[in-house]
């Protein structure tokens, strides 16, 4: 959305216009209202075509077909002028981004988003078509996305065929065919679901739409048309007409902040009320005051900071409203990372504290968790029943957490594997694909046996961590130290294809973590630096750092790290200490090491444990201690009665739990209000 331009008209008919929201192969388009102040999307004709006589009559023809056209899936005409000096036509505009503006400006959609994405364009398609209509021009930018689901921008006006020669206004959305038929409609329905997955234009991005649409998507992206489902096809194996459900949270916050914007230009008053003119109450999350102490807690902080918290976003989380299975879902639109996995259901059940977790972590929709062990491996549960669902690996290395994809259903550890001529077994990370029961290794930046005839080509290096992009397509592998320390320590994976893209920083790393698609933060003793991984050049640094353990802040140029007593939250663009959280002990004890700092966006806290090493813990026992701290009333609520002491803690995507690993050594969920632990999975 553009403000309006010097010569752009105030108003069009009996609309007043408010600001540009884009322009199509013949028209220009702006955001109006009416009398009664209903938002419209004004299309006018750009002033090449208004004496085009082909133009006219084709636009004309166009319009005047699309008035019947209904559906909540399909914005209807509302008025037109087909014989005016400069044709127009009003259509109705819900509140809202396009598809295309909301994965560019926050990466691509999860499957949980993916899914109702896919079902409401079916329903849309097939609505049109019924009517005996095809679109001719469906691409994410005729997308709109609305607080409740997804609709096309317009009925199909921006297919014109004039003086009979037929051309496709988004090529790499458009069938190979050419023409208008509900065939081309399927594969352009098909390519618009490629670029939500990947942000890549058209069927190229077919890779990384997840597993459980995969398939479909590919039917539908044929080469002949008769080898394509039609578009009832399409809504019958999504779960049949039903609503396509609500947006993950993080979706619907992404398009509720556009949508306000939009609301304002339309009506300035707008700015406090929420659609339907009822007040919007308060944010509860993203507020912070410039200057919060409480017990030991100082944190002064760039005004807005946390605000800005709400506008970074990243793929994921899970759609409001219950979990997979729901009497309404189909066999699409209940796929869960829960559902047909491709490993063998687990054989002996963790015993208690006695398995020895490692760490954890939630899948990108929150219905599973991966839970890494000493003594059984990875295993991943059915949190919500307390159900172990699924045991890809049988052993991981003792250091390794689990780390799922934001897309699909992966989840990667390191896992050791024994080598001829090597004496102890190589840490090698493994990614899991949980649907199909595939297994890929990923040496990272080192040529093992397999790529080099049998032997290594410098003695190996264990896995150190690993970490997805915020869109799943790459792959960061970080290594210790040992071999050749001038290499690179960290490789770049393409996970869906299983090959190498690049490499950066010499010698060791100890954790890595995705700050940005393009840019990468890494942890070595005493540094974080933040590097590009499209250039390989190192863009910032932070230096006096004395923990390998940090956390990066979503959708900002900032990291929270250790520094002695304290935890420093820091703005490594700007150079810029931005407060800190003391830590009541830590120095006392003079041995002390940091075990976990978790940034959670959506509540507004910061998660922090640490432990003295050697000491014989129970639940009840001192050898470490954990602290959470809420940003807007700067109270440790660690402190509560009742609340878990936790040496890791994972974040549920929706807030609807927390995962934990206590003190002594069991796995909970914890209620994420009281922090009480619930029953132990094991």
């Amino acid at each position: 959305m553009l403000p309006l331009h010097p010569h752009d008209p105030p108003s069009v008919g009996p609309y007043r216009l408010h600001a540009r929201l884009g322009e199509e192969t013949f028209t220009r388009v702006y955001l109006g209202s009416g009398a009664e102040g209903a938002p419209v999307a004004v299309k006018v004709a750009r002033s090449t075509h208004t004496t085009d006589p082909a133009f006219r009559s084709a636009f004309a023809q166009r319009v005047l077909t699309a008035r019947e056209v209904s559906g909540p899936h399909v914005c209807g005409v509302r008025d037109a002028d087909l014989e005016g000096a400069v044709p127009w036509v009003a259509v109705d505009r819900p509140f809202g981004p396009s598809l295309a503006h909301l994965v560019h400006e926050h990466g691509p959609l999860s499957a949980d988003a993916l899914v109702p994405l896919a079902l409401a364009l079916a329903l849309a398609l097939t609505g049109l078509h019924a009517s005996g209509r095809v679109h001719g021009s469906l691409w994410p930018d005729g997308v709109l996305l609305t607080a409740r689901s997804a609709v096309l921008a317009d009925p199909g006006l921006e297919w014109l065929e004039r003086d009979g020669s037929e051309r496709a206004p988004h090529p790499a959305f458009a069938a190979p065919e050419g023409g208008t038929a509900p065939a081309a409609d399927v594969l352009s329905w098909a390519a618009t679901l490629c670029f939500a997955a990947s942000g890549v234009e058209g069927p190229a991005g077919l890779p990384r739409v997840p597993l459980q649409l995969r398939g479909l998507v590919d039917a539908c992206l044929k080469r002949h048309p008769s080898l394509r489902p039609s578009a009832a096809d399409l809504v019958r194996m999504l779960g049949g007409e039903s609503d396509p459900g609500p947006w993950p949270r993080r979706v619907r916050t992404a398009v509720e902040a556009v949508a306000a914007r939009q609301r304002s230009a339309v009506d300035p008053r707008a700015g406090d009320r929420a659609a339907g003119g009822v007040p919007k109450p308060p944010p509860r999350r993203g507020r912070r005051a410039a200057l919060l102490a409480a017990g030991g807690l100082v944190l002064a902080l760039v005004a807005g900071s946390a605000a800005a918290w709400s506008r970074g976003w990243s793929p994921g989380g899970a759609a409001e409203g219950g979990g997979p299975g729901e009497p309404d879902a189909g066999p699409v639109a209940d796929a869960s990372c829960l559902d047909g996995t491709g490993y063998p259901s687990p054989g002996t059940a963790p015993d208690g504290a006695g398995a020895g977790p490692i760490g954890l972590a939630f899948g990108p929709g929150g219905d599973a968790l991966a839970v890494t062990t000493g003594e059984y491996g990875l295993t991943v549960w059915d949190w919500r029943a307390g159900r172990e669902v699924a045991r890809p690996a049988d052993a991981v290395d003792t250091d390794s957490e689990p780390v799922f994809s934001p897309t699909g259903c992966t989840v990667a550890a390191a896992v050791p594997v024994e080598y001829e001529g090597v004496t102890l077994p190589v840490a090698v990370t493994h990614t899991f694909d949980l649907p199909s029961g595939t297994t890929a290794r990923h040496l990272g930046p080192q040529i093992g046996p397999e790529e080099s005839g049998g032997v290594w080509s410098a003695p190996p290096r264990d896995a150190q961590d690993t970490a997805f992009g915020p869109d799943g397509s790459v792959l960061a592998v970080a290594l210790a130290g040992g071999g050749d320390m001038d290499a690179d320590s960290v490789g770049l994976v393409d996970p869906a294809t299983g090959e190498a893209t690049g490499s950066l920083v010499p010698g060791r790393t100890n954790r890595v973590e995705f700050v940005g698609p393009d840019r990468l933060a890494i942890a070595r003793t005493g540094t974080i630096s933040v590097w590009d991984i499209g250039t390989g050049e190192e863009a910032y640094t932070v230096r006096g750092t004395d923990s390998t353990v940090f956390a990066a802040v979503p959708g900002r140029d900032e990291v929270v790290y250790g520094d002695g007593e304290r935890l420093v939250w820091f703005d490594y663009a700007r150079r810029a200490e931005l407060g800190s959280f003391t830590l009541p002990g830590f120095a006392d004890t003079g041995v002390a090491v940091l075990l976990d700092v978790v940034v959670d966006p959506e509540r507004s806290r910061v998660y922090a444990s640490w432990e003295v090493p050697g000491y014989a813990s129970d639940d009840d026992a001192t050898g470490s201690m954990s602290h959470v701290w809420d940003l807007e009333t700067g109270e440790d609520l660690a402190d509560r009665d009742g609340a878990v002491d936790f040496r890791r803690v994972a974040v549920h995507p929706e807030g609807e739990a927390l995962a934990a690993i206590t003190a002594g050594g069991r796995v909970v969920t914890v209620d994420p209000e009281t922090l009480e632990p619930g029953e132990p999975l094991f």
